[in-house]
């Protein structure tokens, strides 16, 4: 694992204590997107069974939105 994934879990451990249950999948999300827009993460996929099941769904969810418009965009190209 990287280091940038291995700070990415480790603060997330720690961040979802303080964090209602109902709120973790979107705090889970913005925590991503940050490290996503600041860090390279890009061997996140490898690794996140490793994460719990919030940050996991979370992890899906972000870069497979993120695989669908890159493909609606291929598709309009042509």
């Amino acid at each position: 694992m990287s280091p940038e994934v291995a700070l990415l879990n480790e603060v997330w451990e720690i961040m979802k204590g303080h964090v209602p249950q109902k709120e973790r999948l979107p705090e889970a999300e913005r925590l991503l997107r940050l490290f996503d827009e600041n860090i390279d993460i890009g061997d996140i996929d490898m690794y996140k069974n490793e994460f719990d099941k919030v940050m996991k769904t979370a992890i899906v969810s972000y870069f497979d939105e993120g695989v669908d418009d890159e493909d609606e965009f291929d598709d309009d190209y042509y």
